[in-house]
């Protein structure tokens, strides 16, 4: 019921904000939060810290079981600032259970299908699944539910995600997921010894190689009329443009950050690294990759391995206690 009334009030606040649009803008300012005024109302500003976070119900899918697994992402509204949410009362799922597996420690921009909350067949048709998030003195929800249209598959997660990489239907539904086992050579270390991280990756035989782009190739054209002229002044800017690694079109591949912790860490690379000629398995169907962290705060830290096939992703933890 909570959350009923939570979307009459979002629905009213639409009105409100449409009738102070025909008043003064210093009382729209006085009544209205920045965050509550839809975007093409507001200057395109970018901001390096202080906005919060929007989790993201990106849609369900069903289970063999009759259940369902409900997909998680979210939206870091800072380019900079990496918040540190810990699980609780700033970060919490309802009902039940307030640890989902959702994460801790958020980084900048949108992060699509971070995680999964498998739920019973006997979950309420018009139930909801909670997950809120406060930061900044701002919280924020999203409403996992069962609404036909919310259903997905894995057309539209490689899709988002942009991940086909022009493969066809028959690579897309006849691949299934990889399997990851992840191990790290110390779970107790000290503020700057490195820590090697193990991720052993299984799959199927798809999907197929797909060719490489070409490092030569020209640039996509772009209209003219988007083209700054030459020699002309760039604009100003002192917000970090923050660019999300993508996973590699050919070849299992693994990813790690931190998932959980007071603050971020050092990771060798901080990109997806591919299987490579020399190294275990025969990078299509396993794969054993090896990577370092090396963490600069003491906590407890949750980094998570996120293993691509080429084409899907699936993840794994490790858990490390920090000390001084």
């Amino acid at each position: 019921m909570r959350s009923v009334n939570r979307r009459v009030q979002q629905t009213t606040l639409v009105g409100v904000v449409a009738l102070c649009a025909l008043g003064s803008a210093a009382t729209v300012a006085a009544q209205i939060n920045a965050r509550d005024v839809p975007l093409v109302a507001q200057p395109q500003q970018r901001f390096r810290s202080g906005q919060d976070i929007q989790p993201i119900f990106e849609g369900w899918s069903a289970n063999d079981d009759g259940g369902y697994t409900f997909h998680f992402g979210y939206l870091n509204r800072n380019y900079a600032e990496r918040p540190n949410v810990p699980i609780g009362e700033e970060n919490f799922f309802s009902p039940g259970e307030p640890d989902r597996g959702q994460p801790a420690y958020f980084y900048p921009r949108t992060h699509r299908y971070q995680f999964e909350v498998v739920v019973p067949a006997s979950f309420p048709q018009d139930g909801e699944l909670v997950w809120e998030v406060t930061t900044h003195g701002s919280t924020q929800y999203a409403y996992g539910w069962l609404q036909s249209e919310w259903e997905i598959d894995v057309n539209t997660i490689t899709s988002n995600n942009r991940t086909s990489f022009g493969r066809g239907v028959d690579q897309l539904y006849g691949n299934g997921w990889p399997s990851v086992t992840v191990k790290a050579s110390h779970t107790s270390v000290s503020v700057g010894q490195p820590v090697t991280l193990t991720a052993m990756i299984t799959d199927d035989d798809l999907p197929d190689p797909v060719d490489e782009p070409d490092p030569d190739a020209p640039p996509r054209r772009r209209d003219p009329t988007l083209v700054a002229p030459e020699g002309s002044p760039e604009i100003p800017d002192n917000i970090p443009q923050y660019t999300k690694p993508a996973p590699p079109r050919n070849h299992l591949s693994v990813r790690w950050l931190v998932y959980r912790g007071p603050a971020d860490a050092t990771f060798e690379p901080n990109d997806y690294k591919k299987w490579e000629e020399g190294m275990e398995g025969d990078g299509w169907t396993s794969a054993t990759v090896d990577s370092t962290v090396t963490f600069d705060e003491p906590g407890t830290y949750t980094v998570r391995a996120f293993a691509s096939d080429a084409m899907l992703i699936t993840h794994g933890n490790v858990t490390i206690t920090v000390t001084q």
